[in-house]
């Protein structure tokens, strides 16, 4: 989904975590092409929404939001924390 507006992150923020149907866990992507997970970008709502109005590249600003199929290496930009994905291999330790 593209993110034009604050209408379109309002409405992207509602859909929650993962996508319906299929349960596919949602990331946001900002305009510098880093990656946000849904709570980093629900709890920094207020720089995202500033960016996304006053059309500011600062890298605050969510233009898309998409599913993450296989990348186990996809990690927030701004927590760290690992972005689920729907069928990436985990790798085991023999």
């Amino acid at each position: 989904m593209l993110i034009n507006t604050v209408h379109d992150y309002r409405r992207a923020i509602r859909y929650g975590k993962f996508a319906w149907p299929g349960g596919y866990p949602l990331y946001f992507i900002c305009d510098d092409g880093g990656a946000l997970c849904c709570d980093c970008a629900r709890k920094e709502r207020r720089n995202v929404l500033s960016s996304i109005a006053r059309n500011v590249r600062d890298g605050w600003r969510i233009v898309a939001q998409d599913v993450n199929y296989e990348d186990n290496d996809l990690f927030c930009d701004h927590c760290g924390e690992q972005i689920e994905s729907a069928y990436g291999m985990v790798s085991s330790a023999d």
